[in-house]
């Protein structure tokens, strides 16, 4: 039964197309998904690195724009971000017709059309007009970024995906034209959190690298407190929203990198507590994922080593596991969950690095499987964790068939190898994107170079009958509102008109849904459910 399985979904997986013919790399590390194309950035060895879509088939992969339209110049696509409220991708292209290298914000609508947003370094220096954006998070119906401006340096900006609504936030530090450098934006209980970094000369306090809050206004910007106080840095990081509080990293000058806690407030901003008492010998906690109610992270412990850590609401903190006993670290990495559970690469010590999973408990905190029992080279190395079709798939390597494409069901018997894709060597699946009904992937193999792959399930043909069937609009034709008949979770709904544009959204599952201010018509309505998406027809009347 086993090879039955294993020969079925061998089958799956396919060339989508060698977009720089032979042995030549294609893709780049540039992926995403949207409105069931897959967008990414790839270089057919004519255009340079442009931006490309496929929908998994030969004639359906292909040139979208050529950004950089001197001959062989590369527009170089990258930082892919959806943004929710607007259902549009946005990302970061060399889009200048002319030798000045002008790196700005663009975005891909829902018809696939690229448009640059908003040019917001307009003075060119030595050759480059670059704003550079970066960090896009999605906060209050815009998307926030750091960019340079010549006049003002590197400071917060956001956009509602137009020109006129693209602008600074605040210029933090006016004195000191090359900016704060903010980054690590989080959205918790409310407000957007940022780091941001002001350094002598300035004429506003110097705090060095601090915390920062907004509530996406001018004077609702600010210094949340000098953790580091003075100009020394205490550097915070790995900003995480849990129970309506902000979770991070800082060094506040004493303890060492340790966990802290924000509920917005100067009061409310502290060390929780000091998680390896030696002094001197740094907890260090990273790698954090909400989970079950809780909040799970790495940290290294006097007593446990490099361990996985769990702390509840009420901030308690717990080793939860030993997996490496006594003193050594196991070293947990890419914490990914999926289907209830959390899964997560480590190395017990004896089996190297291999795939575990937790539901929370130190006794369902197992090894799935040692996929690599080589005594030689242990290490499975299983990362990439991407959820596709109620299953986690990954890259591994077996020891035998080299680093290929994997899939578990979080058993140990449904823990196995989908295709030995590089039956030579390494095939190095990588950028594991879900588009439509496709896992997409990049593989390297010999023939091909670093170029497209998918696998398609079958049984989506059955899901897509099944879902299709079960969600039912109603009214229809319909005058005001309409609802939505069916008994799955629906997680979004795009409102989309003939010319193909999405003219309205609603991000959570209603028992109505008011579309009186649209005018007459026919309008697709699209439906995103954890079970997949579809989309249907309604007139409006």
């Amino acid at each position: 039964m086993p090879f039955l399985v294993m020969t079925f979904m061998q089958a799956q997986v396919s060339l989508v197309k060698d977009i720089n013919p032979g042995p030549s790399d294609g893709v780049t590390n540039q992926f995403i998904g949207f409105n069931n194309q897959l967008y990414f950035s790839a270089n057919d060895g004519i255009n340079g690195h442009e931006l490309w879509k496929s929908n998994g088939s030969l004639s359906g992969t292909q040139l979208l724009a050529d950004l950089q339209s001197n001959t062989g110049i590369s527009s170089f696509p990258q930082r892919f971000f959806y943004s929710n409220f607007a259902n549009e991708v946005y990302f970061v292209a060399n889009a200048s017709s002319t030798s000045i290298i002008n790196y700005e914000p663009l975005k891909i609508d829902i018809t696939g059309s690229v448009t640059i947003i908003k040019e917001i370094n307009t003075t060119p220096s030595s050759g480059d007009a670059s704003s550079y954006p970066m960090y896009f998070t999605e906060y209050s119906n815009r998307v926030y970024f750091s960019a340079f401006d010549s006049s003002i340096g590197v400071e917060v900006h956001f956009t509602d995906g137009t020109d006129a609504g693209t602008g600074v936030l605040k210029n933090i530090n006016p004195e000191f034209p090359v900016g704060v450098n903010p980054d690590n934006y989080t959205v918790s209980n409310g407000k957007l959190f940022f780091v941001a970094l002001v350094n002598p000369p300035a004429q506003i306090p110097a705090t060095g690298q601090e915390l920062y809050i907004s509530d996406g206004t001018e004077i609702g910007t600010d210094l949340l407190l000098d953790i580091n106080p003075g100009t020394a840095n205490s550097s915070p990081e790995y900003l995480t929203d849990f129970n309506n509080k902000l979770y991070f990293v800082a060094d506040d000058g004493t303890n060492g990198r340790e966990l802290w806690v924000s509920d917005g407030t100067v009061a409310g901003t502290q060390r929780l507590n000091n998680l390896n008492p030696i002094v001197g010998d740094l907890g260090n906690p990273q790698n954090f994922i909400v989970f079950n109610n809780a909040l799970y992270f790495t940290a290294t412990h006097a007593s446990f080593g490099t361990e996985l850590f769990k702390m509840t609401t009420s901030n308690t903190i717990t080793n939860l596991k030993n997996i490496a006993a006594g003193t050594a670290s196991s070293n947990p990495s890419s914490l990914f969950v999926s289907n209830g559970r959390l899964y997560f690469s480590a190395d017990d010590g004896t089996n190297g690095v291999e795939l575990w999973s937790s539901t929370g408990f130190s006794s369902t905190t197992n090894m799935i499987k040692n996929i690599n029992t080589s005594p030689s080279s242990p290490d499975s190395n299983p990362n990439g964790f991407t959820e596709y079709n109620g299953k986690l798939y990954f890259s591994a390597n077996d020891g035998t068939s080299g680093t290929e494409l994997w899939v578990t069901d979080g058993t140990n018997a449904g823990t196995i190898l989908v295709d030995d894709i590089n039956t030579s060597g390494d095939s190095n699946p990588e950028n594991l994107t879900v588009a439509g009904d496709n896992l997409f992937f990049s593989v390297t193999t010999p023939t091909t170079g670093k170029e497209l792959f998918k696998y398609y399930d079958p049984t989506l043909s059955i899901n897509k009958i099944e879902l299709e069937s079960s969600i039912a609009l109603f009214p229809n034709p319909v005058s005001d509102g309409f609802s939505i008949e069916t008994k799955h979770i629906i997680n979004h709904i795009s409102i989309i008109d003939i010319q193909g544009k999405s003219v309205k959204t609603f991000k959570e599952q209603l028992t109505s849904y008011n579309i009186e201010e649209l005018t007459s018509g026919l309008y697709f309505i699209n439906i995103k459910t954890n079970e997949g998406e579809i989309t249907k027809k309604l007139i409006k009347q």
